[in-house]
């Protein structure tokens, strides 16, 4: 996991609000604060300040919890609004 904190550091991450995809199976994302928005093809996340927008296929939240949150489904991309 320092690995990974390190590697954030450098391209100038917040490591506090970082995610990660695994093609196929889901994500996993920090600093949730709540959801804007929720349909199988697009969920929206508050995170601090900012929005999250995760787009795929078939999502659905699998475990939410301490502002860490798993979705579960085919992501096909991810932006910050």
């Amino acid at each position: 996991m320092e690995f990974l904190q390190e590697i954030l550091s450098a391209a100038g991450a917040d490591t506090l609000r970082a995610f990660t995809v695994v093609p196929g199976f889901g994500g996993y994302f920090k600093g949730v604060k709540g959801v804007t928005e929720f349909s199988p093809g697009k969920i929206v996340l508050a995170v601090g300040d900012m929005s999250v927008s995760v787009e795929g296929e078939n999502l659905t939240v699998g475990r939410y919890f301490m502002d860490d949150m798993f979705i579960s489904g085919v992501i096909s991309g991810v932006c910050i609004l």
